[in-house]
């Protein structure tokens, strides 16, 4: 896929306050490039992020775009659309005396997406609102049962009359198609697409079908689904349109590929809107994954700390988890998303005084790109966790992305003055302190939940800390945890944005099956080679014409038990030993989770579902590494700044991370600055450079 005079690949990830890009040479040399997000006109930030690396290159923009032969963007767009609820008008068509699928929800679906402090409040607490309005749902005749025969056959009158109330009565813009039982036979959304298209045209609405976009049982989380799709999907076309053609204008003449949420690339005709949610997230997974092989680090936790939220991830030996249901909007959807978890906990992270009990809360809300923190100096005027942390002297306002943009440290101390310290009778300093403390405490709960989840304890993982506010707490949060190692790179505040560059292609298939164990090999072999057929063709379509890679998982549980767990199929087909195998897999599996000895064998075993993974691999480069260098760590040293650390202010050394090198070693209280992020050594901290000039920390 690689022109010979072609020398760059291009990540894009847009975020709720910056949009990042990475610029990747071939050789491996990597530049980064920053600018605000610009919510109303997503493609005027990534320009200008594209402008900001070309300039650090020293070259115009469009001789690096004309110079560039892939584009790899994670796009936030139809995660906006969906949090937001800015989508276009829709329709769903449905099996008759199924209508309120999606009003009736599950019971779950009450507190689905909540923060925990809300869903102690029950009596508050209201179910979420469908994205489709009820005057716009049909129901037709038909019915298929669990086992994909047909019992009642589809009445194409009703289907008709369906499509024609909603595309020409309604003029919707997006179309759901979503029948009970369609992921064990799809063919009556089939015939429904197709009467679409032959009666009103191909175009003429965005089509979400269903059994298209998951094949796994649930009908009220794979009509959300479908729903939400064609809620998007106009909306992400719109957005790609115009960033291709801003691209054209620019001189770029190379390929633009789409991150989707399950860690993997694809071209824009082969990408569903749904499928491109959690995509920012998704590409620090893969960077995570990536530098953890070549460092020979098995487990892994990722955090991301940016403007808006703080994302939790774990890497275990390479692999990482699907979400079952992962929850958008607080509604449930069946897509294949890397698990991981998020809180609002960023840098424009809210802090306030509860006038009811005159408590100190931090969040969820988020000052986001616009207006941001009030050290910004665009509107805002709650204090955020960014305001305190220059309030703490932790950040310079000079020198703030590298100096292009003067934070405005008296307003952040009037505001954190006003709405904080005064209200609960305190210091200025004493107030942000208490800001940094509680959102510390968020993050590190948030990681403790998440790796005790996983059957492990936190000590038993290394942390990489990214996103631009993320080495600023990296210490304070990873220290109650026992975790012994910080890794900050020096790609840290653009993490997500390489492992978007370093993305391969992949395609993901997940499968309902309801299969007891032992079961005939030759059953999942087929399943097996139809799945990864169907794969193959589909990266044959995005331009792929290498050697595919797959990666094979299935779900099996305890028969009569409602969730199973996932278990890697180490085999690429099955024989009868082999299938036995697989239960003891599962049993070890459960057991490492659960406890030794709580697998109740006697119930049977069952498998529940099937994933394939497909990889087009597209290329990474290797890391860079560097050889000790005899300079004292002195010569990095930028000056000193009194910082309020551990509560209390001391003098630390401010650092120039572009002149730390391999073997310097730094004590804290220190202060480690680059352009687009600020590493924070308290007092008893410790870090050294490693041989990737990553900053290796001992906290």
């Amino acid at each position: 896929m690689r022109n010979s005079e072609i020398d760059y690949s291009i990540g894009v990830d847009i975020g709720g306050t910056f949009t990042d890009v990475v610029v990747l040479s071939r050789a491996g040399a990597v530049v980064t490039g920053k600018s605000a997000t610009t919510p109303d006109a997503l493609a005027d930030g990534v320009l200008a992020a594209l402008g900001d690396a070309a300039a650090r290159m020293e070259r115009p923009l469009a001789d690096l775009l004309g110079a560039t032969d892939l584009v790899k963007h994670g796009s936030t767009v139809a995660t906006n659309a969906l949090l937001t609820r800015r989508g276009v008008r829709i329709g769903l068509i449905t099996t008759r005396g199924f209508e309120d699928t999606p009003w009736i929800m599950r019971a779950v679906g009450r507190v689905d997406g909540l923060p925990e402090e809300e869903v102690r409040h029950v009596s508050s607490v209201v179910k979420p609102e469908p994205l489709v309005e009820a005057r716009h749902v049909r129901g037709v005749r038909e019915r298929i049962s669990a086992s994909g025969e047909i019992v009642v056959p589809l009445n194409f009158d009703d289907a008709r009359r369906a499509v024609r109330e909603l595309i020409e009565e309604e003029a919707v813009e997006g179309l759901a198609i979503s029948l009970l039982q369609s992921w064990a036979n799809p063919v009556h959304e089939r015939a429904i697409r197709d009467l679409v298209e032959t009666e009103h045209g191909i175009g003429r609405v965005h089509l979400s079908v269903g059994s298209e976009l998951s094949s796994v049982a649930g009908e009220y989380a794979r009509t959300n689904t479908a729903i939400a799709d064609a809620f998007v999907g106009p909306i992400v076309e719109r957005y790609l349109g115009d960033l291709v053609e801003r691209l054209r204008a620019e001189g770029f003449t190379g390929r633009l590929l789409m991150m989707q949420g399950n860690g993997g690339l694809a071209a824009p005709a082969q990408t569903r809107a749904i499928s491109t949610l959690q995509s920012g997230p998704a590409g620090g997974m893969i960077a995570a994954a990536h530098v953890g092989e070549r460092l020979g680090h098995a487990r892994v936790i990722t955090t991301d700390m940016g403007g808006t939220s703080f994302d939790v991830g774990l890497v275990d030996n390479g692999y990482w988890r699907y979400a079952d249901e992962p929850i958008l909007g607080r509604l449930r959807i069946l897509q294949p998303i890397i698990d991981i978890t998020s809180i609002g906990a960023g840098g424009g992270t809210i802090a306030r005084v509860d006038r009811a009990t005159g408590r100190l809360l931090v969040g969820p809300e988020s000052a986001g790109a616009s207006p941001g923190p009030v050290a910004y100096g665009a509107g805002g005027t709650e204090p955020t966790v960014t305001d305190c942390d220059l309030v703490l002297g932790l950040i310079d306002p000079a020198y703030f992305l590298g100096g292009r943009r003067t934070l405005d440290l008296e307003a952040a101390r009037r505001a954190v003055r006003d709405r904080l310290a005064e209200p609960l009778g305190m210091e200025i300093e004493e107030a942000a302190a208490g800001v940094v403390r509680i959102v510390n405490s968020q993050m590190g709960d948030l990681i403790r939940r998440e790796v005790v989840r996983s059957g492990h304890l936190p000590e038993e993982f290394v942390l990489y800390a990214f996103g631009g506010a993320g080495p600023v707490h990296a210490v304070g949060f990873a220290r109650d945890l026992g975790i012994g190692s910080i890794h900050v790179f020096p790609t840290s505040a653009v993490f997500s944005a390489l492992g978007i560059a370093m993305a391969d292609l992949v395609h993901t298939r997940v499968a309902t099956r309801l299969i007891g164990l032992p079961a005939d090999a030759g059953i999942l072999n087929a399943d097996l080679d139809a799945m990864e057929e169907e794969l193959t063709r589909t990266l044959r379509d995005d331009g792929f014409d290498g050697a595919v890679e797959f990666r094979r998982y299935v779900t099996m549980r305890f028969r009569r038990q409602t969730q199973g767990e996932e278990v890697v199929l180490p085999w690429d087909r099955l024989d009868q030993r082999r299938v036995a195998e697989l239960e003891r897999l599962f049993i070890e599996r459960y057991e490492e989770l659960y406890g030794t000895g709580v697998a109740y064998v006697e119930a049977g075993i069952d498998l529940s579902a099937i994933r394939v993974d497909a990889v087009g691999p597209v290329g990474r480069p290797s890391l860079l590494e560097h050889e000790a260098v005899p300079d004292s760590v002195e010569s990095a040293v930028k000056g000193r700044r009194r910082a309020h650390l551990d509560g209390s202010w001391v003098e630390a050394a401010v650092y120039d991370q572009a002149r730390l090198r391999t073997g310097m070693r730094l004590t804290g209280p220190a202060i480690v600055e680059s352009p687009f992020t600020t590493v924070v050594l308290p007092p008893g901290s410790a870090a050294e450079v490693d041989a990737h000039e990553s900053l290796v920390i001992r906290p």
